[in-house]
């Protein structure tokens, strides 16, 4: 034990060494950190000194999320460490822990304007004081699990462990860092329990049977593990279909879902961007669109979420263009809160494959001789040769 406070010592020692480094309390880390402007970074590293009061989740990808307060034992959120790199990615931290957190100061305010928060995002950390805990691990299966999680607040992890077995209820997505994110129901009934970028060695496939464990969350009234891990227990036997749907069709298989579900079968949706919801992400290949049968009817009822391509075809998908996307389709459901409305939405799952038909309305008119426009009933038409368009580039 003497080794271990010795090698904190100089390990905290390496910390403060640097002039430019100041040591701060958890208390006048957030009172400095909320002095910044919003959203904004500061410029000068700072070591905050105090115990974690609460956790939330596992380690993943070597980093966790915890919050201090200079009293031990205390249960204030005080600050933040948000994504902190951990000493031993083998280790999570507990509650009591006494730790020292390096790196700049960030005044957090979410999009809403509603929520500030003092933190340091990817800091550093060195382990002071380290608590010995011992959680239970407690077997449910993904119905019970759900009425566990239910007597949580939003945003709140239990203490102890759970064992959740239950039968893979959609298809699963995997991410670059071996993990998945799927949802669970039980053997009498469908529950809306989700497993969210848990660690797995086995790939998991719909109708699996599987067993997840972790701390239970309560996200917005959905009920998940996240950053868990995923044990296969037995192979399912489910056949998977692939539909073609209008974009309204889509619309309709998703309010038919139960809030927060989604649909075992594939879908191909094919309809134009009505408009971008969030930009292309190098990061993780993906974009968001809105998506409509109509350029004349904006609709924002439908979105494909993060599909899947590259920045060249990305590029290509602005409103107008003519796509589909192949994923399943799922109710995305969020609860009201005191910061926002609630959300009820229709979208795809995300990681669908896109396939882009026409990127505009001028691209689909490549001819060799000058295309002439007129109105035919009211309606622009634009005749090329022997063949006539409307101004989406769809043949007439």
């Amino acid at each position: 034990m003497k080794k271990f406070y010795l090698m904190a010592a100089f390990a905290f020692a390496a910390l403060t060494m640097n002039a430019e480094i100041k040591e701060m309390t958890c208390a006048e880390a957030a009172a400095a950190a909320l002095e910044l402007g919003e959203n904004e970074t500061g410029t000068d590293s700072v070591a905050v000194i105090g115990y974690i009061t609460n956790t939330s989740g596992e380690i993943s990808r070597g980093q966790q999320t915890f919050y201090m307060d200079d009293v031990k034992g205390s249960g204030l959120k005080t600050f933040q460490a948000y994504w902190a790199n951990v000493p031993d990615p083998e280790k999570p931290l507990n509650v009591g822990d006494k730790v020292i957190l390096k790196g700049l100061l960030l005044h957090y305010v979410n999009s809403s304007g509603t929520s500030h928060q003092a933190e340091i995002k990817n800091g550093d950390v060195v382990v002071l004081e380290s608590v010995e805990v011992s959680f239970d691990t407690i077997s449910v299966d993904a119905c019970e699990a759900i009425e566990e999680g239910l007597a949580l607040n939003h945003d709140e992890y239990t203490d102890d462990y759970f064992a959740v077995t239950g039968i893979v209820a959609n298809q699963p997505t995997f991410n670059s860092y071996s993990q998945t994110t799927f949802n669970l129901e039980c053997e009498t009934a469908t529950a809306i329990f989700k497993a969210y970028n848990c660690a797995y060695t086995d790939t998991i496939a719909l109708g699996d049977k599987v067993l997840v464990t972790g701390k239970l969350y309560n996200y917005n009234g959905t009920i998940e593990i996240k950053n868990g891990k995923v044990e296969f227990l037995s192979a399912g036997d489910v056949v998977i279909d692939t539909i073609s749907v209008t974009v309204a069709e889509a619309v309709a298989v998703g309010k038919a879902l139960d809030k927060g579900a989604e649909t075992k079968d594939v879908y191909v949706t094919t309809g134009y961007v009505d408009s971008i919801q969030s930009a292309w992400s190098e990061t993780y290949g993906n974009i968001s669109f809105y998506m409509t049968d109509d350029m004349a009817v904006h609709n924002y009822d439908f979105l494909a979420y993060r599909v899947k391509c590259d920045a060249e075809t990305a590029a290509k998908i602005v409103p107008g263009a003519k796509v589909s996307v192949t994923a399943g389709i799922q109710r995305y459901y969020k609860e009201a809160t005191d910061e926002s409305p609630e959300k009820d939405l229709v979208e795809t799952t995300s990681g669908g494959t896109l396939k882009l038909i026409i990127s505009s309305a001028v691209e689909s008119v490549e001819v060799e001789i000058p295309a002439t426009k007129a109105f035919i009933n009211g309606q622009l038409i634009i005749r090329s040769g022997d063949k006539v368009y409307n101004v989406l580039g769809t043949e007439l």
